[in-house]
């Protein structure tokens, strides 16, 4: 998939039937309708167990979505092994374009430690993740888009736009000086610090200013300085954001297996839903 300005055509959510995943099914459930989409819905059985269950996990998985989402029709999946794996497996097979998973599984203490399995699943798609923390009782309404100057931040605010084209956008991004700490061990003023400061806002901003014109509907601009994933969550809470677009940065083979330390905090940190999308 080319992640941009297309909505979704393909939308899989994965469910263990708790709570938090049922909320998953009815954001998905939601945007699938929004969006003209097909859906699956996929349970994973753990490797223990016999794969002859399927036939009585699909009959309660569409029981499962016809709770969450009584209007809804989708195809449904019964796989067995390892979730991230599965889920991951799933969406190459049915060439999902986004994927959408519960904010805690059933297994909250193996998540603790462990990192969670929305985590894992951002660390083995190539796709969007959605990570769902609220109810899905209506639309979008606010949706922060948080950008760096790179690219691939820019191809994650057009795909978080063409997904809620009716909602409210706040494009933001927070500015640091890089290496300040060790630039001040070295004799740096705080005269040139804030200078670099006031530079490195310019240069954001005409960046910003510029990818908000080219959304598909009118989008505020907010440039603010700090730590990004500390002001970026302080800021999801200020405007009562309920979306968080985030991208992961450059995705090689040396670094596939770690998040973007914006994603992960966010993902941990925001009482928001956070949309992750992989450069």
């Amino acid at each position: 998939m080319v992640v941009g300005e297309n909505p979704p055509r393909r939308i899989l959510v994965a469910t263990d039937f708790s709570g938090p995943a049922g909320a998953a099914v009815a954001r998905a459930a939601r945007l699938a309708g929004k969006h003209d989409a097909g859906l699956t819905v996929l349970h994973v059985l753990p490797e223990q167990l016999d794969i002859g269950l399927a036939g009585d996990i699909r009959d309660r998985l569409r029981i499962h979505v016809g709770e969450f989402s009584p209007e809804t029709a989708a195809d449904i999946s019964v796989r067995r092994g390892r979730v991230a794996t599965e889920i991951a497996a799933e969406a190459a097979d049915i060439a999902a374009d986004l994927v959408v998973v519960g904010a805690h599984g059933g297994d909250w203490l193996a998540d603790l430690f462990l990192g969670s399995t929305a985590e894992n699943v951002v660390r083995s798609l190539p796709v969007p993740v959605l990570l769902v923390k609220q109810p899905a009782g209506s639309d979008y309404r606010t949706v922060m888009l948080a950008v760096d100057t790179s690219e691939a931040s820019a191809d994650a605010a057009r795909f978080g736009d063409a997904l809620t084209p009716a909602a409210e956008h706040i494009l933001v991004h927070s500015c640091t000086v890089v290496g300040e700490s060790l630039m001040r061990i070295y004799g740096a003023s705080d005269e040139q610090i804030g200078r670099l400061c006031r530079t490195s806002t310019a240069v954001a901003r005409a960046h910003v200013e510029r990818l908000a014109e080219a959304l598909t509907g009118p989008a505020r601009v907010i440039i603010t300085e700090g730590h990004p994933p500390t002001r970026l969550v302080e800021l999801c809470t200020a405007e009562g954001v309920d979306l968080v677009v985030t991208g992961t940065g450059a995705r090689s083979a040396a670094s596939y297996a770690l998040l973007g330390s914006v994603a992960q905090h966010l993902m941990r940190q925001s009482t928001a839903d956070v949309l992750v999308v992989p450069a």
